[in-house]
């Protein structure tokens, strides 16, 4: 017999599903991860200061990027000329606005 949720119990979820105010971390690290690996750390937050944003600016410049490598797999983020299939995706999506 599968067992009754409490009121408490119903209570508690919803209160876990309302929060909305997200825990800020004091003393943080910032990580990449491929599939479930281990996560690798790439950048920290200073010790004793507050810790800032981490924030990655990428312009549109012909060989600007950033690439994450671990375990001979490389994570790479970086621009290109667009090609013709995103060409045609940004035409559909565009028209479907209209």
């Amino acid at each position: 017999m599968a067992k009754e949720l409490q009121n408490d119990d119903v209570l508690e979820s919803q209160g876990d599903l309302l929060e909305t105010t997200p825990k800020v971390i004091e003393d943080v690290e910032w990580c990449f991860q491929f599939f479930n690996n281990e996560p690798e750390v790439f950048a920290y937050s200073n010790e004793g200061e507050p810790a800032g944003n981490l924030a990655i600016e990428l312009k549109p410049f012909q060989g600007e990027g950033l690439s994450f490598a671990h375990n001979g797999m490389t994570f790479r983020i970086f621009p290109r000329e667009i090609s013709e299939e995103s060409k045609k995706a940004r035409a559909a999506e565009n028209e479907g606005k209209n």
